[in-house]
């Protein structure tokens, strides 16, 4: 068993500590999402980490993250990197850490500084009763439109994947489970076809599809309704795959 760590430099003192805890994941942290993907909160010397252990890859993808494309967790990493060169905010990245077997991979973890946020947007967009909602709403629209103004989509752009932070009398948006991303110049289409993950009823897509009017002038009704366009393709697309992953188990 082999393995391939890459951590800053500013944190190098951390490393022995990190080490140890990959080493120990199963009972060491507070466990902070344990689905598919695990995610731990460990405070170590006073910086509070995330460690995200990625479900391990079946043999096919096993092949792929050893000898063609890089892990989730490294891709992770360097997405991380390059959104903050690029003003993007995401949780400071920390490293990766790939553990080969038998020649092929076998786990990733990616480890990042620990955000006290204060929603993400799922919370926003069901909580109708929230204070100041619609401002919100409105700069995350302007958040999104910045994100494909610098030539960035968020594979994964959905609801849980974008924290909020309140600073002063304004918000902050951190973007996370980044390891599904390109970057490249988006044509229209494509940027309207990014808002499908956000699961946005009708209610909600009024008010972005006004918002981003006022920053691309197109007419509110044709945003609309190409974003609800989008999104029930999206949504008809995955339930379609999901009775096709059941009848094959049948």
């Amino acid at each position: 068993m082999n393995n391939s760590f890459l951590i800053q430099d500013k944190y190098r003192e951390f490393t022995p500590a990190i080490n140890k805890i990959i080493n120990d994941f199963d009972s060491k942290g507070e466990l902070i999402k344990g689905s598919r993907n695990t995610i731990k909160k460990i405070n170590i010397e006073n910086l509070v980490i995330n460690i995200k252990r990625f479900k391990s890859p079946n043999i096919f993808n096993k092949i792929i993250y050893t000898f063609f494309r890089s892990s989730k967790a490294n891709r992770s990493y360097n997405y991380a990197e390059k959104l903050i060169d690029n003003g993007i905010m995401s949780p400071q990245p920390i490293g990766f850490y790939d553990i080969f077997k038998f020649g092929l991979i076998h786990q990733s973890y990616y480890v990042s500084e620990n955000i006290d946020y204060d929603y993400d947007m799922e919370f926003v967009f069901k909580n109708i009763e929230l204070d100041f909602r619609d401002d919100i709403i409105k700069k995350f629209t302007y958040f999104t439109h910045n994100l494909h103004e610098n030539g960035i989509m968020f594979l994964d752009h959905s609801r849980s994947n974008t924290l909020v932070k309140k600073h002063n009398d304004d918000y902050r948006f951190y973007l996370i489970d980044l390891n599904r991303m390109k970057f490249k110049s988006l044509s229209t289409e494509e940027r309207f076809k990014n808002f499908r993950r956000l699961k946005l009823n009708d209610e909600i897509l009024d008010k972005v599809s006004g918002f981003y009017s006022e920053i691309v002038n197109i007419e509110k009704q044709i945003i609309f309704d190409k974003i609800k366009k989008y999104s029930n393709d999206f949504e008809n697309g995955r339930k379609c795959r999901k009775r096709l992953k059941k009848f094959f188990r049948l």
